[in-house]
């Protein structure tokens, strides 16, 4: 293990980044990602603003009197995110593949270790603490790794997976870093695990039986897990979540938060309120959680039908550039990637905004590139690094061949 370690740092020392790349950079899906953080920074203002008693007369003054503390940080994160994003396109994503059952092993090791951490907000011991009320997330960085994992996996195999005898041992694959992320406890993060899984499966050219078979598995493995929640103390506040989740008028004090943002996303109209309106259910705190997790109750309220049609399009925009790009790539383990990366945002965003809008339970799944947050910031830019990555070398390769084939045509 030890050399195959010195063999990885070996291996990132002698890469060396060909500036030619950069001619290959796909614009188009980096602008996207840009233009979506850029409004999430404007969306996190909103929510953190306090109560007033009149609109600002100018943007001016709305930036004097309101606090800018999450935005600014956002903007640093945001920052941060970028070059983080760059240094994983320095590194040829096939260096990835090759080393990835050791960023699968790092991986495993960092979910272990949080384990031992103090048990934060929600009883979640999923975070290693630094600085004042801040700290690093293994299992979101996991999700980058696991991209890794998954796609190399996948691309190793010859055929199809069209039976059990097939899944089995990628479901075990699936299953150990999967747990560990349970533990801690998180749910939201778990199902973004198996939800890259489940599209690499699907991609990979399964069959319908199969999925019935997975589906019917995990209807029954439901029925102990639901005796789990509804016994263990642990576990109490997730039934209380679907529980609000099929009736929230039966559970008015637990199920403020749903309500609440779903009253402020009806309550934009249009064009919505704008930013620092007074009486708006975010400058009064009335939506727990506004600038992270039902950040798109905000956007509703502020922005309106518009604004909130407006952003889910932009995702529409990154998910139909990811697969366009994906459909172009011919090597197995690029493709893989780019399905994964795809996956990973496609679930995030659909879970996100389908919870705030009552259509599925709450899971404290945040909106990528909008919501606060360090770790969810630099694990999506890093994901969009990996989409790059795969693009940029995979259109050159393209770029050669195509002048190759026309040298010999003309030989």
């Amino acid at each position: 293990m030890l050399s195959r370690i010195i063999a990885f740092f070996k291996g990132l020392r002698e890469n060396r980044f060909d500036r030619s790349l950069m001619r290959y950079f796909d614009w188009p899906l980096f602008l996207i990602v840009l233009g979506i953080s850029l409004f999430g920074v404007v969306a996190i203002f909103s929510a953190s603003s306090i109560e007033v008693t009149q609109k600002p007369a100018t943007i001016m003054e709305m930036l004097q009197t309101q606090p800018l503390t999450y935005a600014r940080l956002q903007l640093i994160w945001i920052f941060a995110g970028v070059i983080a994003m760059f240094v994983i396109i320095f590194f040829n994503y096939e260096l990835y593949g090759k080393y990835a059952n050791i960023l699968y092993a790092a991986n495993l090791i960092l979910l272990l270790l949080v384990l031992g951490v103090e048990a934060g907000r929600g009883g979640m011991s999923a975070f290693f603490g630094w600085g004042n009320d801040r700290g690093f997330q293994p299992s979101e960085f996991g999700k980058v790794i696991m991209i890794i994992c998954f796609a190399k996996a996948f691309s190793m195999r010859v055929k199809p997976v069209m039976n059990l005898r097939d899944i089995i041992p990628l479901v075990l694959y699936l299953a150990l870093p999967m747990l560990l992320v349970i533990a801690q406890p998180d749910v939201g993060t778990a199902l973004v695990y198996m939800a890259v899984f489940c599209v690499m499966v699907w991609v990979s050219g399964t069959n319908w039986r199969l999925i019935a078979s997975v589906l019917a598995c995990a209807v029954l493995i439901l029925i102990p897990v639901w005796y789990f929640m509804n016994n263990a103390s642990s576990g109490n506040f997730r039934l209380t979540r679907i529980l609000i989740w099929l009736d929230p008028e039966s559970y008015p004090d637990e199920a403020r938060q749903v309500i609440n943002g779903q009253i402020a996303l009806g309550s934009g109209g249009l064009f919505g309120k704008g930013l620092v309106s007074p009486g708006s259910f975010a400058s009064l705190g009335y939506i727990s959680d506004d600038h992270t997790d039902f950040i798109f109750a905000v956007v509703g309220e502020s922005f309106g039908l518009v604004g909130a049609c407006g952003l889910v399009l932009a995702y529409v925009a990154l998910f139909a550039r990811l697969i366009y790009q994906s459909l172009r790539i011919e090597e197995p383990f690029a493709s893989y990637m780019l399905i994964g990366v795809l996956g990973m945002l496609l679930f995030h965003v659909v879970e996100n905004i389908c919870m705030v809008i009552g259509l599925l339970p709450v899971t404290g799944i945040p909106l990528p590139f909008v919501s606060y947050g360090g770790s969810n910031m630099l694990t999506n830019m890093m994901a969009i690094g990996l989409a790059e990555n795969v693009i940029m070398r995979s259109r050159k390769r393209e770029s050669h061949r195509r002048v190759s084939t026309a040298r010999m045509r003309k030989l």
